[in-house]
């Protein structure tokens, strides 16, 4: 027969970890409960939600506070095309380069034809001129397609030949200005002896650089020293006469060297009253280049061929890098200051200081 077993009564430590085990079943069937119910599940299905859609919210502000970012900078670059009304730029922000030819051009007849026909394809330089407290904008580059649109909106009267897509850019001196007119022209169509030599005659005058020799350097850096010579020589003749040259692009290298030459020779004078009395009717570039190569003539025939101890030029540089340049020729004695052109006060006393030391025996 089989032992009975005896059942005794579970201690008070055993009863109180039951009751433990027990409500800690019950809280966790109570969760259960609840976490299953519809409304539960709806409440946490909307908190993640909003939690993915705020995610998506800051990664779309982040991308946009990037490209925002990187469009300031092409902005500020110059890299970002943009429609800026004619009224708003001051054509004649530089000096050109070139000279104006417009409709008698035949070059500017075709690019009016090209632009008429399938609007303006590149745009143009713009500086960045505000702070002038002028117009907002200065024309860099692109003067021939500006005129073919301005002439346009005044024979049309419509509203797309008022604006041009421009290249807004902000060169740190008006130098570097100059300098992307230049590239932009040379490459296109190269320029004239005549033409570089004005523009770096302009270049200084307006301030962009202290001397002929430095604009010389920026302006064509990259020429040859045999370049830059030519140039300089180019420079006299704008200086000397420019205002009276009718055809000045068309203006051979080896006819202006030999006019710089002269005019070094002292000969700028009557080369000046030459142009002027008979330089009007002159009616194509031919016949001003015949009337300069007979000037040139009768003036070779005037000098006197100087002995070979007899100096016919001084040089004298000033603090500021500027050259001051004595010339013996027929005619007398000419000094030039080259770059920056003095003022009257310096002018009246360098005449004073000339004049005692000629007077002096």
């Amino acid at each position: 027969m089989a032992r009975r077993r005896r059942l005794d009564a579970p201690s008070t430590e055993e009863m109180a970890r039951i009751r433990a085990d027990a409500a800690s079943r019950e809280q966790h069937a109570d969760f259960a409960t609840i976490s299953s119910s519809p409304i539960a599940r709806v409440a946490a299905d909307s908190v993640a939600a909003q939690r993915a859609e705020l995610d998506a919210l800051r990664a779309e502000a982040t991308r946009n506070r990037s490209a925002a970012q990187t469009l300031a900078a092409a902005e500020a670059a110059g890299g970002v095309v943009r429609d800026i009304a004619l009224d708003d730029i001051e054509v004649d922000y530089l000096t050109r380069d070139r000279l104006r030819r417009m409709d008698e051009d035949e070059a500017w007849l075709s690019l009016r034809a090209s632009i008429q026909a399938h609007g303006q394809r590149t745009p143009l330089d713009l500086a960045n001129i505000a702070h002038l407290g002028g117009r907002p904008y200065g024309l860099i580059s692109g003067y021939r397609r500006i005129s073919v649109l301005s002439a346009l909106a005044a024979e049309t009267g419509e509203r797309r030949w008022q604006v041009a897509k421009a290249l807004v850019r902000a060169p740190t001196t008006l130098g570097q200005a100059f300098l992307g007119m230049i590239e932009e022209n040379e490459i296109r169509e190269g320029l004239s002896y005549f033409e570089r030599g004005r523009i770096c005659l302009a270049a200084v005058d307006q301030g962009a650089f202290e001397n002929i020799g430095a604009a010389l350097e920026m302006l064509f850096g990259a020429a040859s020293p045999a370049k830059r010579s030519k140039i300089r020589s180019f420079v006299l003749v704008v200086e000397e006469l420019g205002d009276l040259l009718r055809f000045p692009k068309m203006l051979g290298e080896r006819l202006g060297l030999r006019l710089a030459q002269a005019i070094k020779a002292g000969q700028g004078g009557a080369l000046r009253r030459r142009l002027g009395e008979e330089g009007l009717e002159t009616q194509d570039a031919s016949a001003e280049q015949r009337l300069l190569e007979a000037a040139l003539a009768d003036e070779r025939r005037l000098i006197r061929p100087p002995s070979s101890a007899r100096r016919l030029e001084w040089r004298s540089a000033l603090a500021d890098g500027r050259i001051v340049t004595a010339r013996r020729g027929v005619g007398g004695v000419v000094m030039q200051v080259d770059g920056r052109a003095p003022t009257d006060a310096q002018i009246e006393a360098a005449l004073k200081a000339w004049a005692a030391a000629l007077a002096v025996r």
